[in-house]
């Protein structure tokens, strides 16, 4: 019988982690917090990749590293795709179609670490430096953001930022969590790390980043966000619970929720991008009006 490798690598890091925890909890965090901010660069699916060749390609430098920008000109309104971890521009395939068709104007990145930028380290605090580089080159912000997961986060947390400038008209967010601690679970609960190294986890991110978990709690962020939105969320989504979407449009001045069933965390299928361009449609004619 062949062996499931993954199942074995996960057998491996528990057995790791839960037994460097026994003696030393950060211990055990460090290396947790190292796989969690260090995403594995998946290779793109000849299938789903084939549009980024149509893309004008614009590369900026951020810090040390290269980030990879694409633009699909468009005679319509605007738009910025961002997509979640151990992601990239690709996710979007499914997207792009009916966004092209509309006529959008449309702009995407591949964020630090993923796809074809630079880089190995990434976080959504780091996303959003990028976001803020991408503006300030082009001295312009898309009329729309449209944010998967970690994407979203990065585009919601911006949004709700002083220090931020730029501002859409509109922002989508796609099965982002309401907590930060919802991600920290899952991963918790997927390899089978106790307690002990939860803790470890949270010292690290704490002495990188200058924050607790509770402190990443997008259900409050989105208080501050001066613009109205969509949240996207299926009722089976397995990392980010469908209550903190709910939490997030009942806090989120102006915004609506849609709901999905058997989409997943990943919201794919025909289904999702007929409710982007629906909700596009209506509230483009409606700010144009405005």
């Amino acid at each position: 019988m062949a062996v499931n490798k993954e199942k074995l690598m996960i057998v491996g890091l528990r057995r790791l982690l839960n037994g460097t925890a026994r003696v030393y909890r950060r211990g055990a965090g460090k290396i947790a917090y190292h796989l969690l901010t260090t995403p594995r660069r998946l290779g793109d699916d000849p299938g789903t990749d084939v549009f980024l060749k149509e893309a004008e390609i614009f590369t900026f430098r951020h810090g040390e590293h290269d980030v990879q920008s694409y633009h699909w000109p468009g005679d319509g309104p605007s738009v910025l795709l961002l997509h979640g971890w151990e992601s990239s521009t690709a996710r979007w395939f499914e997207m792009f179609g009916p966004l092209q068709k509309a006529g959008f104007d449309i702009y995407a990145i591949d964020a630090p670490a993923h796809g074809r930028s630079g880089g190995k380290k990434f976080n959504v605090f780091m996303y959003c430096q990028v976001l803020d580089n991408y503006f300030k080159q082009h001295d312009f912000a898309p009329d729309y953001w449209i944010g998967h997961s970690g994407g979203g986060m990065a585009a919601i947390y911006y949004a709700c930022k002083p220090e931020f400038s730029y501002t859409p008209k509109r922002i989508i967010s796609m099965a982002v969590p309401g907590q930060l601690e919802n991600f920290i679970d899952k991963f918790c609960e997927m390899v089978g790390a106790n307690d002990r190294v939860k803790y470890g986890i949270e010292h690290h991110f704490h002495r990188h980043l200058d924050h607790r978990f509770a402190d990443i709690d997008f259900t409050e962020f989105v208080k501050k966000v001066a613009v109205p939105g969509l949240v996207i969320h299926d009722e089976e989504d397995d990392v980010a619970p469908i209550a903190g979407a709910r939490k997030m449009q009942a806090n989120w001045e102006g915004a609506e929720i849609v709901t999905t069933v058997g989409r997943g965390h990943s919201l794919t299928g025909k289904e999702v991008p007929e409710i982007v361009i629906g909700y596009l449609g209506k509230w483009e004619a409606a700010d144009n009006v405005g």
